[in-house]
């Protein structure tokens, strides 16, 4: 895995108050960068959606401050990467939610076409109703892939609407890489979200964690 330097700009939308990726990173927050920088790479912004909560009956979880899993449930947002499971036996592991409505949601096979290509699947969209999530897996360590999962048969799931539903990706310039620059989703762990790279179709994790504040 790649270590990036001090230099290495985030061109990221405006979330909350701010991103911060454990000191390692600046954050462009104006908001003329979007025009200049961002939209280049990705069109994403911070609008009213749905996110998808995922509840255990009788408790209460805020949107706004749920940022990795816990006891009561998670919450699923637009553009972020899940691993999920579906009725019809579907599990996608690098999955990006694409959209959330009121009845259903839909993800892609994986992140981005070269990881479909490099995977040897298709890159296609589906969608299914909320009736349909089965599982959700969490990954808690890299190196032995071990995960940890929900059953989502014992929760409560439901859309909810807020002023910023999605989780539009980072984009990053890395400079060891002649400044390459790449679009980057997170990638809900169970410690929280990670940013996902992808290098010719292979993906592979940031050293750093994201938090929100």
């Amino acid at each position: 895995m790649e270590t990036l330097k001090l230099k290495v700009s985030i061109f990221l939308l405006y979330i909350i108050s701010a991103v911060h990726i454990n000191g390692q990173f600046k954050t462009v927050e104006d908001s003329l960068d979007y025009e200049m920088h961002y939209k280049k790479y990705y069109d994403c912004k911070y609008e009213p959606g749905y996110v998808l909560i995922i509840r255990k009956k009788g408790t209460s979880i805020d949107p706004a401050k749920s940022w990795k899993p816990s006891k009561e449930g998670f919450v699923i947002r637009m553009e972020g990467i899940y691993d999920l499971e579906f009725s019809n036996g579907k599990r996608y592991r690098s999955g990006v939610i694409k959209s959330i409505t009121k009845d259903s949601l839909t993800i892609s096979s994986t992140m981005n076409e070269n990881c479909a290509k490099y995977e040897g699947i298709p890159y296609k969209f589906f969608t299914y109703s909320l009736k349909d999530i089965r599982t959700a897996r969490f990954i808690n360590d890299r190196s032995l892939g071990i995960f940890s999962r929900k059953k989502i048969n014992d929760y409560e799931v439901f859309a909810a609407m807020v002023d910023k539903a999605k989780l539009c990706p980072a984009v990053l310039t890395f400079p060891k890489r002649n400044n390459e620059v790449k679009v980057c989703h997170y990638y809900l762990t169970a410690q929280g979200y990670d940013i996902l790279y992808e290098t010719n179709g292979f993906l592979d994790y940031m050293e750093y964690p994201v938090y929100w504040q």
